[in-house]
């Protein structure tokens, strides 16, 4: 029988708008600003076996293990015999089993088409408290998994469309925010219902039998296109190392490496040689690391591709279990993005000077993300902001790096618009802008500038959450440029600084102070002293240096009446900069 090429192909990229269709059903439905505003979650659909079909926009960190959401949930619903029924919605967030932490909260739907289960939706999304000892169910100062929160097996939150009271209730009674669990989960479950609606639809018009082959010919396409994209990589074995600042109960600051080895057939990276699991939030489950490997491998081969689980076959995490980066219970993960987001950096550092087309020098890296949680006074209820920020950059080869910009493995999420954080929480914004005075680091291409956010809060009293990493090691740097500069946040009271770190857990805080997020710049690539001079006026018109920096770091004299480079002296001052040096 000849096969229906066209109809595949038109199945195919229908499958693929559904994935991006439930992205903007959620974005219409959510009840929390981190969903319909920050965009931290992802919806993704599979076969009938779990393997990954089309996946909607959403952050990176998602990438590799939507499918594994989809299996878990299956091998559960046999396992524990938990019943299977047309209509019926699963809810888990078990880390150690789909990764990341406790309030990435994740609904899975198996598709019927008649009477067979012919596909799965999944969507996983950042729910802003499921309990625990820190407001926003995350902070720096837990010891175990059970401090951050309610752990969710996998259970019905449908039963045949119908609302499982039971587990309901006991998620909404284990939150501070309850109003808002409720309204982010229906708005999953809505996206669910509106997959399950069109794959039935397609299934009417071009039959069950024609669906299912467009889904495998589709990981087909990723199988080739990836084996392609992969021939076509530098071939060897590359190694990168970092350092991670000490958590509380933490004796120092841990050493964390990667091997990554590409061959014509594998994207290998091993994290053999790391430590073993600590008492601090800062582990990653074998699941997050192998979403970082996901990451990483779409950076470098493809970012635009329709990924699926063809694509990621050549991929092979090598990891031994009780370590940092594949912890075992009851290791606390709450802050695992300290490790995740670094394992992405790893693998980032040890390319970039072999493939300097699509690899940056270092960025910010970090979530730099706050909790801040108060009751509000204009309405009487609790009310908690959580938001990642955006920061620096790397310089590429031959670009400056970006400005505030998220970090590589929060991709497509934004920051919260002034608008909506004054709407929705007693906090006044009085800053956002470039973060010019921590800078950036300086190359022949500059890093990209961070973020400065300043917050006054106008509740009687609030509380402080933050865990964020590249407080203490910043930013690196290629071929000669400077190293970026470093995360932070400010507290002020009274108009004085009373504390000036990365790390806080319930840190009370009063009216009129002042919150200050301060993410850092990017790596150089690079001689400053080869920057363009040209480019060194434009920084300085645009305001984002002073002309001691153009003189000092980059050689270049500018005059101040009426802003024209002097190309001998600046010649002869960088000359004389580079005998000094």
């Amino acid at each position: 029988m000849k096969k229906d090429i066209v109809s595949i192909r038109i199945i195919k990229s229908s499958l693929d708008n559904i994935a991006k269709e439930m992205f903007w059903v959620t974005i219409k439905t959510a009840k929390s600003s981190i969903i319909y505003e920050t965009y931290d979650f992802a919806p993704a659909i599979t076969n009938a076996k779990g393997d990954l079909i089309s996946i909607g926009t959403g952050i990176p960190v998602f990438l590799g293990v939507m499918a594994m959401v989809a299996k878990t949930v299956t091998e559960d619903i046999e396992k524990h015999k938990l019943g299977l029924s047309p209509g019926d919605i699963f809810v888990i967030n078990d880390p150690y089993r789909i990764s990341t932490h406790l309030n990435d909260v994740a609904l899975a739907m198996p598709i019927f088409y008649k009477d067979k289960i012919i596909a799965m939706g999944t969507i996983r999304g950042h729910v802003n408290d499921v309990g625990g000892m820190n407001p926003g169910s995350w902070g720096p100062n837990t010891t175990e998994i059970y401090q951050e929160g309610l752990i969710i097996p996998t259970s019905h939150f449908y039963k045949q469309g119908k609302l499982n009271i039971e587990i309901t209730r006991m998620l909404l009674h284990n939150s501070r925010i309850p109003d808002y669990i409720y309204g982010d989960l229906e708005a999953f479950a809505a996206a669910l219902r509106y997959a399950y609606s069109r794959i039935n639809d397609l299934c009417d018009k071009y039959g069950e039998n024609l669906v299912c082959e467009a889904m495998e010919d589709r990981i087909n396409d990723g199988r080739i296109i990836a084996k392609n994209r992969l021939k076509k990589l530098v071939k060897g074995e590359f190694f990168a190392e970092e350092k991670i600042e000490k958590y509380e109960g933490m004796e120092e600051d841990i050493r964390i490496t990667a091997k990554v080895k590409i061959t014509d057939e594998k994207f290998i990276v091993d994290f053999t040689d790391n430590p073993p699991q600590v008492k601090a939030p800062i582990n990653t489950t074998y699941a997050g690391i192998y979403t970082a490997v996901a990451t990483a491998f779409t950076a470098v081969t493809d970012p635009h591709v329709d990924l699926n689980q063809g694509y990621l076959e050549y991929i092979e995490v090598i990891c031994p279990e009780g370590t940092i980066f594949n912890a075992l219970p009851p290791a606390p993960v709450s802050c695992y993005w300290e490790t995740t987001f670094y394992a992405v950096d790893l693998i980032w550092k040890a390319l970039a000077v072999h493939i300097p087309e699509k690899l940056t020098a270092g960025h910010f890296l970090s979530v730099v993300s706050e909790t801040i949680s108060m009751i509000d006074p204009r309405d009487g209820k609790y009310k908690i902001l959580c938001e990642p920020n955006p920061g620096g950059w790397g310089a590429g080869i031959d670009k400056d790096g970006e400005s505030c910009l998220v970090s590589a493995a929060d991709g497509e999420t934004y920051c919260h618009p002034v608008e909506i954080i004054e709407r929705d929480y007693p906090i006044r914004v009085e800053c956002m802008r470039f973060n010019t005075e921590d800078g950036i680091g300086n190359g022949t291409y500059r890093g990209g500038f961070g973020m400065r956010k300043d917050y006054r809060i106008l509740s009687d009293e609030a509380n402080l959450v933050c865990s964020i990493n590249r407080i203490k090691y910043p930013p690196w740097s290629i071929n000669g440029g400077e190293n970026g500069s470093c995360n932070h946040i400010v507290v002020t009271r009274d108009g004085k600084d009373i504390w000036d770190g990365g790390r806080q857990s319930n840190f009370i805080l009063k009216k009129g102070d002042v919150v200050s997020i301060r993410s850092g710049g990017g790596g150089g690539w690079g001689d400053p002293l080869k920057r363009d001079p040209n480019l060194v006026l434009k920084d300085y018109k645009d305001g984002l240096i002073n002309i001691e920096t153009a003189k000092n770091v980059y050689g270049v004299i500018i005059d101040i009446n009426n802003l024209v480079i002097d190309i001998d002296k600046t010649n002869k001052l960088r000359a004389k900069i580079k005998k000094t040096d």
